[in-house]
Order: C-alpha cells, then sequence, then structure tokens
C-alpha cells in the first residue's frame, strides 16, 4: 500500500513538472496597423477597430491626446502613447498588460532621423511582445535606416519579446524596398496574405518576427478608413 502511494506520488509529480515544462501555449492576436486620416472620427476609428476584433493595434493620426483617449474608451483596449516627436502621433491600443513605453528619436548615419513609439507588453510571465511604430523619413537612405533599427532591436529589445511592427516609409516604393532590406529578419504581412495585393499597398507595412516566437495566419487589408491592414498572428511559446 504504501509502495503504491509513493509511485502514485511520484507520477503526479511527474505530471506536474510535465505541464509546468510544456506551459505557454501559443496565443492569437489580431494586429491592426490604421493610419487614420485627416478628419476621421475617433468614433469612426473605434468602430473599425472593434467590427474585426483587433487586439493589437498600431495607430497613427494627426490628433490630439483627447482624440486618441476616446478611441481607447470606445474600444476598451489600453493606450500606449500618443507619441508625438513628429507628426502624424503614434500610439498603441491593446489588451495586454504594458511594461513601459517610450517616444524617441533614432539618427540615422546619413544624417536623417527614425521617430518611434515603442512598448512593452508581458503576455505571461517570461513571455513578452514588443510593439514599435517606426516614421522614416524621406530622407533617409533606406539602407541605413533598416541598419538603425535593427541595431536599436538587437541592444533595446529583449530577446524573449515577439515583435510587432509597423514601419511608414512615405512612399509605396521606400516601403517595398525598406520590406525588401528587412526580410531576412522581419515579415511583412503581405507575405501571408492570401492575395499578395491585399495587404501593405500603401506607405505603411506591417510586420511581424522573430519567425522562432511568431507566425502568421492570414493577413488582408480591410475595406474603411485608411484602408488598414490586419494579420492574425500566433505568438508561440
Amino acid at each position: 500500500m504504501t509502495r503504491t502511494y509513493i509511485l502514485l506520488l511520484a507520477a503526479i509529480t511527474l505530471s506536474a513538472c510535465a505541464l509546468r515544462l510544456g506551459g505557454q501555449k501559443p496565443e492569437a492576436y489580431s494586429a491592426l496597423a490604421i493610419e487614420a486620416p485627416a478628419g476621421a472620427s475617433a468614433a469612426e476609428v473605434a468602430d473599425l477597430i472593434t467590427s474585426v476584433g483587433a487586439t493589437l493595434v498600431l495607430l497613427t493620426a494627426d490628433q490630439d491626446s483627447a482624440w486618441f483617449g476616446d478611441v481607447s474608451t470606445r474600444t476598451g483596449l489600453a493606450l500606449s502613447g500618443p507619441g508625438r516627436t513628429e507628426t502624424p502621433a503614434k500610439a498603441f491600443l491593446s489588451n495586454l498588460e504594458i511594461l513601459g513605453d517610450t517616444s524617441i528619436v533614432l539618427g540615422v548615419a546619413d544624417g536623417s532621423r527614425m521617430h518611434m513609439h515603442d512598448a512593452l507588453y508581458r503576455i505571461e510571465e517570461g513571455r513578452f511582445v514588443d510593439m514599435m511604430l517606426i516614421g522614416v523619413s524621406d530622407r533617409s537612405n533606406l539602407r541605413e535606416a533598416a541598419r538603425t533599427l535593427l541595431a536599436y532591436i538587437a541592444t533595446d529589445v529583449g530577446a524573449e519579446a515577439a515583435i510587432v511592427m509597423a514601419i511608414d516609409a512615405t512612399t509605396r516604393q521606400a516601403a517595398d524596398s525598406l520590406a525588401t532590406l528587412l526580410r531576412a529578419a522581419y515579415t511583412t504581412a503581405d507575405e501571408c496574405a492570401a492575395d499578395a495585393s491585399a495587404a501593405g499597398t500603401g506607405s505603411m507595412r506591417l510586420y511581424y518576427g522573430p519567425s522562432a516566437r511568431v507566425r502568421c495566419n492570414t493577413a488582408r487589408q480591410i475595406e474603411g478608413i485608411g484602408s488598414p491592414v490586419l494579420a492574425e498572428l500566433i505568438v508561440g511559446r
């Protein structure tokens, strides 16, 4: 009887350890990158966000803080920002726990600047999502801009974080070129769209990575304000 009890206790302990080791299950998020056009109301933007069920929103708009706050209230998603190092302002909306955020200006080797809003979120202990919204100047050498961004991520973003970021390169041609330069490290949402022309057709691109931590199930461009890009992302263990 005693031996049976000990064996049973050992089996329970091993099972518990296995559960802890298997632990973190993949989590699904709907990421939306949207450039709100001039004149778009907070109610219109909030309705769009809610209608597609977005849970990670990367939002730019030439609006004041009250406007962003109104979008946050209407969607029920917590606001980070807006960062105002340049126009339009940059902000995030999310249902995750935020650990910290910042708005910074990165100097590019060619003398131009990149403007960024960056926020770190916790999914659970030891698992994080880092969201970034970056504006690349039309004066920047794109190769140097890509190098600057990758250096920032390598030194300032934890290796355990999944990255979801949107980059506005001012023109579609520049956005395409920058996507090519960053492809080895980060993937654009249009690469997992059923129709490659249905996502990322403007100057802003939605990126995710690294591939070991996050993958994309599908992506599409949404009809409506700003023609935003929606990607269904899976953050792994």
